[in-house]
């Protein structure tokens, strides 16, 4: 995506300013007291600046107040930005390195708290869920004027080192007579769907609260159709133009993408405005179509043959004509072009695991797994914003 050039009146030229003030006065400060500031330096300052995530922390109020949240906070950012995996590699490199440590806010290696505590803080940030507030406060600072033309959504397996919970067998459904029921006997009504259910339903926290968090097993089908299955969760993006995580939501592995597809949308659109919605043969429902358009979306969602051996062969038939989106009712050239900018939704996805420390995660518990990921996303959206204007 080609550089933003700002209007005065828009978020972005309060980014361009911000960017410029960094540069031009606290770079030269900075380098004046620890000498050249290498790329990675420069990445996280503007991150941190840009983040304000002490903004989000609460000091409670007791005999004794807790110390170094602030400054825990500001390392698990720099945690992602310097693609550490563990909180000890962590602890070792703000020990070795004096900028890291000054920039999130120690003075001395002396002041650099125990990995028991970086573990309690973490914990607290996770309840709190304070990198997913500081997350959408700065889309909402930054990002909510700006018109976005795509929102690709896509989800991604997320390994966790635990023990997948034991589900309940589902009682057995009795049995009844082939065929149509006699007269006055009432067939068995069928269990709706979560999606059913969440078209029923206004508010995306609701629609979330039908969706399971806790590690159990997911199966998927990689690129050459075989099974793959992992024991953790699954990570739900929507991505806008330039890479720019908007939405990020945690659940088991066993969740359907298309579960979460209404949630997705709504948040989104609640975020920033946007055109198209572009989602894989995994979204492929008329009622998510129909849901997008309700928000002003151009719904393109690949089609998914199922068990069809009838919708198979004609799409085999459509791809040999180079028809694959002739049901979109928009130009072949259109439309391949616009579907194919799904891929910017995978590319956070690997963003997320080979840049921004995300690739294991040794915690345990969704919640803490959730608050891993949602570091690395917020560093991630910043850093990918700011492309946008520099």
């Amino acid at each position: 995506m080609k550089n933003i050039v700002p209007d005065e009146s828009s978020n972005l030229s309060k980014v361009w300013r911000k960017i410029k003030n960094i540069e031009t006065s606290l770079f030269p400060e900075l380098q004046e007291q620890f000498g050249m500031l290498s790329s990675k330096e420069e990445k996280l300052i503007k991150i941190l600046d840009f983040a304000q995530i002490e903004e989000k922390i609460t000091v409670v109020k007791i005999t004794n107040p807790p110390k170094d949240r602030v400054e825990i906070a500001r390392a698990f950012i720099a945690k992602s930005v310097y693609n550490l995996q563990t909180t000890r590699d962590l602890i070792d490199r703000l020990k070795s390195d004096r900028t890291l440590r000054v920039l999130c806010g120690w003075r001395y290696t002396a002041d650099i708290p125990s990995e028991s505590k970086f573990s309690r803080v973490f914990d607290e940030l996770s309840r709190l869920q304070i990198a997913q507030k500081t997350h959408q406060q700065f889309v909402d600072s930054y990002l909510r004027d700006t018109l976005f033309i795509y929102s690709a959504s896509d989800a991604t397996a997320i390994p966790m080192r635990e023990k997948p919970v034991k589900k309940e067998k589902p009682q057995p459904k009795p049995k009844r007579k082939r065929g149509r029921p006699k007269k006055g006997e009432k067939a068995t009504p069928k269990t709706p769907t979560i999606l059913q259910q969440q078209l029923e339903m206004t508010d995306a926290e609701a629609m979330l609260s039908l969706l399971p968090v806790a590690c159990d097993v997911g199966v998927k089908k990689n690129a050459k159709g075989y099974k793959e299955t992992w024991v953790g969760g699954k990570l739900h993006l929507s991505v806008v133009d330039g890479d720019i995580p908007i939405t990020a939501i945690f659940t088991s592995a066993s969740v359907h993408d298309s579960s979460v597809a209404l949630p997705l949308i709504q948040k989104t659109s609640q975020r920033v405005d946007y055109l198209y919605d572009l989602m894989d043969a995994g979204y492929d429902a008329e009622s998510i179509r129909k849901y997008s358009q309700t928000f002003g979306h151009r719904p393109l969602i690949d089609i998914n043959p199922k068990n069809s051996q009838k919708l198979k062969e004609y799409i085999a038939l459509q791809k040999e004509e180079k028809k694959k989106f002739a049901s979109f009712n928009l130009p072949l050239s259109c439309d391949t072009h616009h579907y194919n900018q799904r891929s910017m939704a995978e590319r956070v996805n690997a963003y997320l695991k080979d840049d921004f420390g995300c690739k294991t995660i040794y915690y345990q518990g969704a919640t803490k797994v959730a608050s891993v990921l949602s570091f690395g996303i917020l560093s991630i959206c910043i850093h990918q914003a700011l492309k946008l204007v520099t």
